[in-house]
């Protein structure tokens, strides 16, 4: 799942899943706005095949109530110690670069 934190700001959020969904009304951006675009990155101790399946799900929803587009994420397993992601061979060289193409879109 999301962190406790993540998760209070998805739950404050209910209400423009039920303006949207129950209420039928538009989007909470302005008219001719771009739709927004978003990413989730994520680390776990864990090296389970599946352990990013729920968090996702979660954000999916999240971005979706929010009109945000899922356009990807980035998740590393086995990331157990503060700092241990700076160690990980391509971690931080993917998240510039996902950086990058979010910022050019």
């Amino acid at each position: 799942g999301v962190t406790a934190q993540a998760k209070r700001m998805i739950d404050r959020c209910q209400a423009l899943w039920a303006r949207k969904y129950v209420l039928k009304k538009s989007s909470m951006w302005k008219k001719g706005t771009t739709k927004k675009k978003g990413w989730f990155l994520s680390v776990a101790g864990s090296r389970g095949a599946k352990v990013f399946e729920g968090a996702i799900l979660t954000v999916r929803y999240f971005f979706d109530a929010l009109n945000v587009e899922y356009t990807g994420e980035l998740i590393f397993r086995r990331i157990d110690a503060q700092g241990a992601i700076k160690k990980h061979p391509s971690a931080l060289k993917e998240a510039f670069e996902a950086g990058q193409r979010l910022a050019a879109d």
